[in-house]
């Protein structure tokens, strides 16, 4: 996939103006160029368009940002967030369909949430979209956002500091990250290492790497827009190691974590904005299938050797088992609505065993990772 090569620079000075693929998280769960839409492709050639597309949101503001080689500390001093989890509770979310906000993404008469930049680095493209009776319904692609998950154990160390206050060439913040876990099947244990803070963002800033006290995703335009609008405590991106088994496969990836209010509700489904009520507090680990390297980022998948398509397998049968004690309407609806998932896993799992015959990914391509048990302190100074 191309985009526009002035769209944003990586980590600190002397970088590149590079491509901004960066968080493309379900470009590697089925998108392939034969998928993209008529406004991705125009939206991808900005110098050749006769009116181009507006960077919209954030962008201009983190570009800008990301040259200031004195960026401020924040006003009130240094915020370090302590946190830890020993063979604690992990929720492993599988690959799946993410039903659309019509308050974030509008109808098809009138589509919202979609920005000049990578999919889906904020919005999602309209054509993108599938939409039943003049609403959106799903998202036209598997994501790592759906509402499927795999029961495990896990453990977390971490210590972050957050010291800068917005994006700039350098940064003052710190990043002290080590998670482990193992594969839903228990064939891979993994170990995932952060210890360098990006200090800025691509389409949307990073505030120096480290963030405390702030809200995301949604209707914000920091983030995918997939995640409902939603308070997070404190959050990090970071240059990390993916180690597999022991061995260290993914060196230099990018690695996300946010701690944030619960945003799932009954049968663990991912909310809407008009669902959050801020209740509960959650750890996400994000690791996308990007490295980060001296000119910017490069695509890589994650090396996971786990492979998901049984998991969700059970997931659907369950589902269809479910839907057929519900009263006629009500079942009608349900298993359209499953037909349309089962055509989108189905596509997903072809793209995935072709790439992986090619060499080009090795299993879930990606992690995200959710820790429930987890101990915080929160230290000023």
């Amino acid at each position: 996939m191309s985009y526009p090569t002035h769209i944003g620079r990586m980590v600190g000075r002397g970088m590149k103006p590079v491509s901004l693929a960066i968080l493309g998280l379900l470009a590697a769960c089925g998108t392939t160029n034969a998928g993209v839409s008529a406004e991705r492709t125009q939206a991808s050639k900005p110098a050749q368009a006769a009116t181009p597309l507006p960077h919209v949101g954030l962008f201009a503001y983190t570009h800008a940002h990301a040259g200031n080689p004195n960026p401020p500390d924040r006003w009130g001093g240094p915020v370090t967030v302590i946190a830890h989890q020993k063979r604690g509770a992990t929720q492993w979310v599988l690959p799946g369909p993410r039903a659309l906000d019509p308050a974030i993404f509008g109808t098809p008469g009138h589509p919202a949430g979609w920005e000049q930049a990578p999919f889906p680095l904020i919005g999602i493209p309209p054509k993108l979209r599938q939409a039943d009776n003049g609403r959106y319904t799903i998202v036209d692609h598997a994501t790592p956002f759906s509402d499927w998950r795999a029961i495990g154990v896990g453990d977390v160390r971490m210590k972050i500091t957050d010291i800068t206050a917005i994006d700039g060439a350098t940064t003052k913040d710190k990043v002290d990250f080590v998670a482990e876990f193992d594969a839903p099947d228990k064939t891979h244990h993994y170990k995932v290492v952060a210890r360098k803070a990006l200090p800025h963002g691509f389409g949307y800033p990073f505030f120096g790497g480290v963030v405390t006290d702030h809200l995301m995703h949604g209707g914000t335009g920091i983030g995918t827009r997939l995640m409902p609008t939603e308070y997070i405590y404190a959050s990090f991106w970071a240059m990390g190691d993916v180690y597999v088994d022991g061995r260290l496969t993914n060196p230099g990836q990018l690695v996300h974590v946010m701690i944030g209010e619960g945003v799932r509700g009954r049968g663990w489904k991912l909310g809407f904005d008009r669902d959050i009520k801020g209740q509960g507090v959650v750890m996400h680990l994000m690791v996308p299938p990007y490295k980060v390297t001296p000119n910017g980022p490069v695509m890589a998948p994650v090396r996971s050797g786990y492979i998901p398509f049984p998991e969700i397998k059970k997931r659907m049968m369950k589902a269809m088992e479910q839907a057929k004690s519900l009263p006629p309407d009500a079942q009608k609806a349900a298993m359209a609505r499953l037909q349309a998932t089962k055509a989108l896993m189905e596509k997903t799992k072809r793209h995935v065993q072709q790439a992986m015959a090619e060499g080009k990914m090795f299993g879930q391509p990606f992690f995200h990772v959710m820790f429930g048990n987890v101990a915080y302190k929160v230290e000023h100074r």
